[in-house]
């Protein structure tokens, strides 16, 4: 649109001026947020409540990773390398009983108190527990089985308590949005809490350890309640409503385990977890079958002994999947999640299973072995991990709580099981090759494929019901701007001028000149405040057509137009000569 007459420039300078008015701030976003937005899209005001969850992950996961050697620790001196594998099977065992436990506790709590209730009653039982121990360990007491079975279970129940709890505080939009960057808090804390567990043995010794986790784990509770109330309101969840079919009998014993029997969701997820685990865990055997492999044939040449060989290789393998699995939480997560969806996301692992364990079983060399188990690993920490903490964001608060504990906590453990059964049989018993245990794991790929599509189509469904992805709107036309040549003009737009109807979405703006060439250098806009400032070049008149496209989280859009004209009268004047006002 060419502006014609100057009457069409009063109207548009007046436009201008308002345009100005309605936003009279440079600000939307802080500059924490705008590190975010990095990462993923972040709403003005979530920033608080991510720093929040960050600290409350990142301690969490640091405390466990400093109290983890001291389980290995203690059973090896007080025990036997038996006695480990014994204890790792009481784990599974124990679960079966604690499950209907949680179960009726989370009965008493849910609807008593915030949603940080929950988190609350479980994270102080596990301080006292550590307190416990510490006191024990002083004494001299013999504490190294119950221990170990003790942070197996911590391993479990309080992270599935952490992540059930964020699921309850966001919407399903914003859940898939932030997860991924509370993400980043727990690789970070599990990272940090690995590198300074041995030096900090040497100094407070076992009781100190116990006791700074705990103090640890007191502070991401009393987090807990911060956290709760600095969710913005237009990122709360609105959690489906308990059904209430006042079933009692069976399913009170069964606890945990009927919540899951009674949803094919939550069963799909369930036999997923479960083999997931079991690939992982059989990975791990054909990786120390090659490593061992490589230190015999490293030993007999002279190059190395066999514990030098498997110190420097595990060091190295875990270093580099840390480093990778950082990258891609901090680069590829959000994006896989923008651009295929949760039903996308959860198939990413599967298809990396089955090309890892294809390769191995055609080409079964020890670099390539290497190579697929790094990218497996970074893949099943970062991707995987953040798609099965956000399957649970449609569904019910019991769902959340009391079925996602008991997925992530005893089917998670008894793929463990399956994996050494099935190790005892192969290896052990028929005496068949690693091979075999290569091609049970292409084959579990492909049904992890199916289980993660019909995962995803359920996802869907549980989602609608929720809310669905609908588009952005323009709400309010963008009005033309006038500027006098040379002069320097800053306005935002309206926040009326775009809605997103989907609770908890957000819009990410970019702006271009009609036709999708970039703005001329004397248009800036800055994306993240949703601000143009314009200093047209002096001694002259001339328009641009801008092109202002909103996108939501999911790719869907909508695009509006605006005129930015400048001249040479500083103010424009009706054809009578009457100056405007």
């Amino acid at each position: 649109m060419m502006f014609q007459r100057e009457s069409d420039l009063l109207i548009s300078y007046r436009h201008a001026r308002g345009f100005i008015m309605s936003r009279n701030r440079l600000s939307r976003l802080t500059f924490f947020e705008r590190l975010l937005s990095g990462v993923t899209s972040v709403r003005p005001g979530e920033g608080h409540f991510i720093s929040l969850m960050l600290m409350q992950i990142f301690l969490l996961l640091h405390a466990y990773y400093l109290i983890r050697p001291l389980r290995d620790s203690l059973i090896l001196a007080e025990g036997s390398p038996e006695i480990r594998a014994y204890a790792t099977g009481a784990i599974a065992v124990a679960l079966i009983f604690l499950i209907p436990l949680y179960k009726v506790l989370f009965d008493r709590l849910d609807g008593n108190g915030g949603k940080a209730t929950i988190l609350t009653w479980i994270g102080a039982f596990f301080v006292t527990n550590l307190l416990l121990f510490a006191f024990m360990v002083w004494q001299g007491v013999p504490v190294a089985v119950p221990f170990y079975i003790w942070v197996g279970l911590f391993s479990v129940m309080v992270v599935a308590q952490f992540w059930a709890f964020a699921a309850d505080l966001l919407n399903v939009k914003t859940g898939q949005r932030l997860f991924t960057v509370v993400m980043i808090g727990a690789a970070m804390g599990a990272a940090s809490g690995s590198q300074v567990a041995g030096r900090l043995h040497s100094v407070l010794g076992t009781p100190g350890i116990l006791l700074l986790a705990a103090a640890l784990l007191t502070f991401v509770i009393l987090l807990s309640t911060h956290s709760e109330r600095s969710v913005p309101e237009g990122s709360r969840s609105t959690s489906p409503p308990r059904p209430n079919n006042g079933t009692r009998g069976l399913s009170e014993v069964l606890g945990g385990f009927s919540v899951v029997a009674n949803s094919r969701y939550l069963l799909l997820i369930a036999m997923f977890v479960m083999i997931v685990n079991f690939v992982n865990s059989t990975g791990g055997y054909i990786l120390s079958t090659f490593v061992t492999q490589h230190a015999n044939e490293m030993a007999a040449s002279g190059a190395a002994t066999r514990g030098e060989v498997f110190d420097r290789f595990y060091g190295n393998f875990y270093s580099t999947v840390s480093l990778l699995q950082l990258g891609i939480q901090l680069f590829l997560v959000s994006r896989i999640f923008r651009w295929f969806g949760i039903r996308g996301a959860i198939l990413v692992l599967p298809l990396v299973m089955l090309l890892n364990y294809g390769l191995i079983a055609m080409v079964p060399v020890f670099a390539l072995v290497r190579l697929m188990m790094i990218v497996e690993s970074s893949a099943m920490y970062s991707i995987h991990s953040t798609t099965s903490h956000a399957l649970y964001l449609p569904v019910t608060r019991m769902e959340k709580y009391v079925g996602k504990t008991t997925i992530d906590t005893f089917f998670w453990r008894f793929g463990d099981l399956l994996y050494a059964g099935m190790i005892f049989v192969t290896a052990q018993v028929m005496g068949w090759p690693v091979a075999s245990a290569i091609i049970i794991n292409v084959v579990l790929a492909v049904v992890l494929l199916a289980i993660g599509t019909a995962i995803g189509k359920q996802h869907r469904t549980q989602t609608r019901q929720n809310a669905d992805n609908l588009p952005p709107e323009l709400t309010a036309p963008l009005p033309d701007v006038y500027i006098p040549a040379g002069q320097l003009l800053t306005f935002s737009i309206p926040d009326n001028a775009f809605m997103d109807p989907d609770p908890g979405d957000t819009l990410n703006f970019q702006a271009w000149t009609a036709g999708g060439k970039p703005l001329p250098n004397w248009v800036k806009f800055d994306r993240y405040n949703q601000t143009f400032t314009v200093r047209p070049p002096g001694g002259g008149e001339g328009q641009i057509d801008v092109e202002l496209i909103a996108t939501d989280f999911e790719g869907l859009s909508v695009e509006a137009r605006f005129q930015i004209a400048y001249g040479l009268d500083p103010v424009p004047r009706f054809a009578n000569g009457d100056e405007a006002g």
